[in-house]
């Protein structure tokens, strides 16, 4: 096996001066003339509401930030994109990327005071597989069991370390295992408590459950937990913090203006003046994440109207992408020019279907000549979101002069995503692909999540859905598959760039999905917030600063101004 990390062999110099020239966006405001001071609470406001804490319980962007400070994630991503051990201690894969060790680090314990050992990792990974769901052990793993498909088994092989073997090569395995910050350390007796995994979280994180609804998280310090500061005091700094779901802009807004709020999250899609607005206060420091999440309109195949290449094409060529991005994003971001963004392996601009309202038109008059019916179609957008509704109209009136009938189709952000996983609308927008890698990118592109293995666990369950659940464009194209795969395999990153290309360049000629621009988070905290992004990583260097889960609060402080 190839030692791909150890703990402290890292040189941490190198690592500094990457995160350091990434992006002007991700660097905070130092606080080190001041020494980290311990207690005081926060109270945050998101734009994102709390379903749940079990595998099949989303969280979604600013509400992941809430609950990443409950639970922690077995690797972590650097500033510069690279995953390493976190709760793990080290990692090793055979020299085909088939078979992955999986050392946990000694002395964390869950919430709960059970020990993080081997078999911890085993009923996670399991129950993220559906394994557990199988033997009626777990509820449902959901969306996860589509992304761990390529795990044909796990195996507890030292008290503290657990081989997990896949059915295809991968060397991005550690970026599947991170899930973009997703894949959380759950305590075996919250998986295995049946309808309670949802209610009660119990994690390794800095805080700890003090109560949850749908639209707040209040969370208290761990006093066992298992970090501590360069000098010896125990993390985290904080009492508690209190994340609250508010999802009008102008209530986070005047929140952290009338201070009730001491920070809040913020999004590009459509939040834009207020970031601006809130950039120019003197009394806030405002942090952006990097231009490296890319919301798609997903084109279902499985129905009319999308199961025709010229539906597609129309709809894709009807799209003014610079004129949308100057009136709702108002050049925040960039247009797009891929499915992903510039900084992803997959990004090519080649076969991506830009603005051409003639090609639009005569798309739309070939799909007339051969169904003969108008294009018309329905589409979803968040009920009682002013900012929802001017997107989809501003897409809807993009269709209109293309002469293609959209409908707007209010609902609330629980039934969209129910109606989503499967796909049961004919076209939706839905931010999913994010990040320079492909974990969180190839299982929404691809049609079988498993590659093909006619043995897995779930083939021949009701759970066998979940190998295509996360592609919303329904649709199955084994040439860009085995492309994806065949990249997976490939230990040269240069090669693996070129190989993934193809797929790109495949599945945007053929208008499989769409992108209009690219997205950014911000947040917006006042001065009497410390400690922003100063904690490194315990395997050395930083972790990313902002991203679309925000901030990690382990290291941050009050000054008590």
């Amino acid at each position: 096996m190839k030692h791909l990390f150890r703990g402290g062999r890292r040189k941490v110099a190198a690592v500094m001066a990457v995160a350091l020239v990434a992006s002007l966006s991700q660097v905070a405001p130092t606080s080190a003339a001041e020494k980290p001071k311990s207690g005081g609470t926060l109270a945050v406001g998101i734009f994102d509401s709390f379903p749940g804490y079990c595998m099949a319980d989303n969280l979604a962007n600013s509400a992941l930030m809430a609950g990443r400070t409950i639970y922690e994630t077995w690797v972590e991503q650097r500033a510069d994109g690279k995953i390493v051990p976190y709760v793990l201690s080290a990692v090793e894969n055979s020299p085909d990327f088939k078979s992955w060790k999986l050392t946990v680090r000694d002395g964390v314990q869950f919430h709960d005071g059970t020990p993080v050992n081997g078999d911890a990792l085993v009923t996670n990974l399991q129950a993220l597989r559906g394994a557990l769901t199988l033997l009626g052990k777990a509820p449902s793993p959901g969306t996860a069991g589509g992304f761990t498909a390529n795990i044909v088994d796990v195996t507890k092989v030292a008290t503290n370390t657990v081989q997990v073997n896949l059915y295809r090569p991968q060397v991005d395995f550690l970026e599947t295992l991170y899930a973009s910050g997703r894949f959380f350390v759950r305590a075996p007796s919250q998986i295995l408590g049946g309808a309670k995994c949802s209610t009660t979280p119990i994690g390794t994180g800095p805080f700890k459950l003090v109560s949850t609804k749908l639209n707040e998280l209040v969370v208290e310090k761990n006093p066992n937990y298992w970090r501590e500061d360069k000098n010896g005091t125990r993390l985290p700094y904080l009492d508690g913090i209190t994340f609250t779901f508010l999802v009008e802009t102008a209530s986070r807004v005047s929140g952290l203006k009338s201070k009730s709020l001491d920070m809040a999250m913020f999004t590009s899609a459509g939040e834009v003046k207020q970031i601006r607005d809130l950039q120019k206060n003197k009394d806030l420091t405002v942090i952006e994440s990097p231009e490296e999440y890319y919301p798609s309109i997903w084109m279902n195949h499985r129905i009319a109207p999308f199961n025709n290449k010229n539906a597609r094409l129309a709809v894709s060529y009807a799209i003014d992408r610079v004129d949308y991005n100057k009136v709702r994003q108002r050049n925040y971001t960039s247009p797009a020019k891929s499915i992903v963004g510039p900084n992803n392996i997959m990004y090519n601009e080649k076969g991506f279907i830009q603005f051409d309202l003639k090609k639009a038109k005569d798309a739309a008059a070939a799909y007339k000549t051969e169904t003969g019916k108008d294009l018309e179609f329905s589409f979803p957008y968040t009920a009682g979101s002013t900012e929802s509704l001017a997107n989809a109209t501003q897409i809807q009136k993009y269709m209109t002069a293309a002469g293609i009938k959209m409908n707007l189709l209010p609902l609330t952000t629980a039934e969209i995503i129910q109606r989503a996983f499967p796909q049961q609308f004919q076209a939706m927008a839905l931010l999913l692909m994010e990040g320079t890698g492909t974990a969180f990118i190839a299982p929404f592109i691809t049609s079988d999540t498993s590659g093909g293995n006619q043995t897995h666990i779930l083939r021949r369950t009701p759970l066998a859905v979940l190998y295509g659940i996360l592609n919303l464009s329904a649709f199955t194209d084994t040439t860009s598959d085995e492309l994806i795969w065949q990249a997976k395999a490939t230990a040269n990153a240069a090669a693996r760039k070129k190989v993934y290309a193809r797929a790109t360049e495949l599945i945007q000629s053929e208008a499989r999905l769409t992108s209009i621009t690219y997205l950014k988070y911000a947040l917006a905290y006042r001065s009497n917030v410390k400690g922003v992004g100063e904690l490194g990583l315990t395997q050395g260097g930083q972790r990313k600063l902002m991203t679309n889960f925000g901030i990690d609060f382990t290291g941050v402080w009050k000054s008590g101004k």
